[in-house]
């Protein structure tokens, strides 16, 4: 062994693992780092044979991971944006739903709709002529109003 006891080893392990978490992109090697300071704990208190000590490991480390999954599951569902921001930025996505007023006979089942004071690029998937009211169904590329 590379120290005089195994609990110090298993620290060093635990410890550059989780230094190494900081080097290495990635997320799940802290957990693995966590599993070996649980290791250190265990040996500090207890003798195990090597093959004892891998196995425990091996549980510590599977234990650790989905605590990891879990916990990493939790964070990312608290940081979703909410359903009524999610088209903030997104101006064409707003429009989605609305009543439109076609400002040019369609033509190739493209057209330009009139919302609000400004006009925008639209597909059609039915002639309409100009005067027309149509309704948004979707957003192409965030240029194009699909119509109905």
């Amino acid at each position: 062994m590379l120290f005089e006891t195994d609990a110090t080893n298993w620290l060093i392990l635990g410890l550059g693992l989780s230094i190494l978490e900081l080097v290495v992109p990635g997320t799940y090697l802290i957990w693995f780092g966590f599993a070996g300071i649980a290791m250190s704990l265990l040996t500090y208190f207890a003798d195990f044979a090597l093959s004892t000590q891998i196995v425990w490991f091996a549980v510590f480390s599977v234990i650790f991971a989905v605590v990891g999954w879990f916990s990493y599951r939790f964070i990312f569902k608290k940081m979703q944006t909410p359903k009524e921001y999610r088209n903030l930025n997104d101006s064409a996505q707003q429009y989605v739903g609305r009543i439109v007023t076609v400002a040019e006979d369609v033509v190739d089942n493209q057209t330009k709709v009139k919302v609000g004071d400004t006009y925008w690029l639209a597909y059609a998937e039915k002639p309409l002529k100009k005067g027309a009211t149509a309704k948004v169904k979707d957003v192409k590329d965030s240029l194009i109003l699909v119509i109905e």
